[in-house]
């Protein structure tokens, strides 16, 4: 996990900066899930290797901490966007964001930056909010960019 997400739910932060509408429901949550796992979590700091195969990307905006995934094996790469980017609108949109980011102008810098290795490197993305199957890859238009699904037939 990265060490500015433990931090920010375990350290008070949450309580003195989410609004009041979220803050019940969410730092119940965290309270409830946290502390268990502790143990059992390393804290990064920076973009590293978590395991061969997998490297944790600093995705900052949506949650402070916010972390994506590079997943690569066999000479091929996959981007778990996690919730930098919520929803398709947001690669024909990447300005616009979601009520629910933390830091609204940093998850547009983070999404662009992760939008742009993807169609860069050609990697598919896996957006945990898309419809399904929320895999897929996108490419690059000018400052936009485009969502093509993999085939679910075939």
């Amino acid at each position: 996990m990265w060490k500015d997400e433990w931090d920010f739910w375990t350290s008070g932060q949450a309580e003195a900066k989410l609004d009041e509408h979220v803050r019940e429901v969410l730092l119940k949550f965290a309270r409830k899930n946290l502390p268990p796992t502790q143990g059992q979590l390393e804290l990064v700091d920076h973009e590293t290797k978590i395991v061969p195969g997998i490297r944790a990307l600093a995705a900052p905006g949506h949650t402070p901490g916010h972390m994506a995934l590079a997943i690569s094996s066999r000479g091929k790469q996959l981007l778990c966007i996690s919730d930098a980017v919520l929803h398709p609108i947001h690669l024909e949109q990447p300005q616009w964001h979601a009520a629910v980011d933390f830091a609204p102008e940093q998850v547009v810098v983070t999404r662009c930056r992760l939008l742009k290795r993807a169609a860069t490197e050609k990697a598919p993305i896996l957006g945990f909010h898309f419809p399904f199957p929320g895999l897929g890859h996108v490419t690059q238009k000018d400052d936009t960019w485009r969502w093509r699904p993999v085939s679910t037939i075939g």
